[in-house]
């Protein structure tokens, strides 16, 4: 059985990623299609719109097979991060023999080019690159901006000069690379299967019908605080399936997100910042400096941005120190090989022979009954995580009485190698 994966986030899932899950069966040939997916929180370092077991039921419906979880430790952080971590998860299933992702090029070659060159950063790339991050710059206006400055000189050597600038502009490209990376340094087998967005860029925040992005559709439902509103921008199962979960649990409390991120960084030692993934260069001293003077979250985020420390970064960086998220654990997927357990959050129960097929080289997490004996330092590091997080997510649903009821991730039922037993 050949399975293609897709990593991502569905939040929430529209008419771009149902088209995205049926191109990356179409054009994989795979039997199944398996989608890695974030947790309660997102890249954007946001509490998602719902929780990740209503997303992955919203997957389910669009045609994928199986539901599986990336570690809040790695979801939340860089793009880099995200893919490797992503990555890993697919190359630990002995089925998986693709992984689909959008782009906004049809120059797929160039594309494995450029992630070529920054897997195996050139010396003269390297010098460029630090240049700009010393001036103060982000990782993605620096590398563009060394680039830029190699191609002037004659240094570097692509296809298409003119093509390649124009990649490193757009978002979907730069992830694209990312994964393209990934696959190189890990030595996968995995073949990249490439698809061209049929909506608009995912950033946007402008409604574009059905090509609405999940950013205009977000901002639409918690700028109008109503489901309906979005009715004729996504899929009629996630109209329903959204609508069904705001009425019992409500939306996530973004007043309450931000207040709880306000605390944590103004009883925070400049000490505990430091130790926080991605935290450099003393932007631990400005966020103490801020936390002084701002009550409001957003405006102590605005005086801490720099040039290189974007609003989004430094949301990340932030939520990281709310859940216990520190540099040694983030760390770890450079090291790691393969995850210690990777949990399952649903699947086409009317494919579970197809899926009974499934194999992985790592502990598959499927229910939450007995106990994984003897688990490492590093297994119940990510699991205390998953439970940190899940705690603040229930924090913020304004409806919930109780916690749902949904299984916990330490400690849970775990079978290796396969997810049922095969049929003899």
């Amino acid at each position: 059985m050949k399975i293609c994966a897709i990593i991502c986030e569905y939040n929430p899932l529209h008419f771009g990623h149902l088209y995205h899950i049926e191109k990356a069966r179409e054009l994989s040939g795979c039997d199944a299609v398996m989608c890695i997916q974030a947790g309660n929180f997102t890249q954007r370092g946001e509490p998602a719109i719902v929780n990740k077991y209503v997303r992955s039921h919203m997957a389910i419906e669009a045609g994928a097979d199986i539901v599986v979880q990336m570690p809040t430790a790695y979801s939340c952080s860089s793009a880099e991060v995200f893919a490797l971590a992503g990555v890993k998860i697919a190359n630990s299933f002995k089925n998986v023999t693709h992984l689909a992702f959008g782009c906004e090029t049809e120059n797929y070659e160039l594309l494995k080019e450029m992630a070529k060159y920054f897997a195996t950063e050139p010396k003269e790339y390297k010098e460029k690159l630090k240049k700009y991050l010393d001036a103060g710059n982000s990782l993605p206006v620096s590398r563009q901006k060394a680039i830029e400055e190699l191609i002037k000189e004659d240094n570097v050597e692509f296809s298409e000069i003119t093509e390649a600038l124009n990649i490193l502009t757009k978002p979907n490209n730069i992830l694209a690379i990312e994964y393209l990376k990934a696959l190189y340094k890990t030595k996968s087998a995995i073949e990249p299967v490439f698809t061209t967005r049929s909506n608009s860029d995912y950033n946007s925040a402008d409604l574009n019908g059905k090509d609405s992005s999940a950013t205009a559709i977000r901002t639409r439902i918690l700028s109008k605080k109503s489901v309906k509103s979005i009715k004729k921008l996504v899929p009629d199962f996630t109209y329903k399936i959204i609508k069904e979960e705001i009425k019992h649990y409500g939306l996530p409390d973004q007043e309450l997100f931000n207040n709880l991120c306000s605390y944590v960084v103004k009883t925070s030692s400049a000490e505990d910042i430091k130790n926080i993934y991605d935290v450099s260069e003393g932007i631990q001293n400005r966020f103490i400096e801020s936390a002084h003077k701002f009550k409001d979250f957003n405006e102590l985020l605005l005086d801490v941005k720099t040039k290189r420390y974007t609003y989004t970064r430094l949301k990340r960086i932030v939520l990281r120190l709310l859940l216990k998220i520190d540099k040694d654990i983030v760390g770890q997927i450079y090291k790691m090989d393969k995850l210690p357990f990777i949990k399952v959050l649903a699947f086409n129960a009317e494919k579970q022979e197809l899926l009974s097929n499934v194999e992985a080289d790592t502990n598959i997490i499927i229910r939450n009954s007995n106990v994984v004996k003897n688990p490492n330092n590093i297994y119940t590091t990510l699991a205390d995580i998953e439970d940190r997080a899940n705690a603040v997510y229930n924090m913020l649903l304004p409806n919930s009485k109780e916690i749902p009821k949904f299984a916990p991730d330490l400690y849970t039922q775990s079978i290796k190698y396969t997810i049922s037993k095969k049929k003899k």
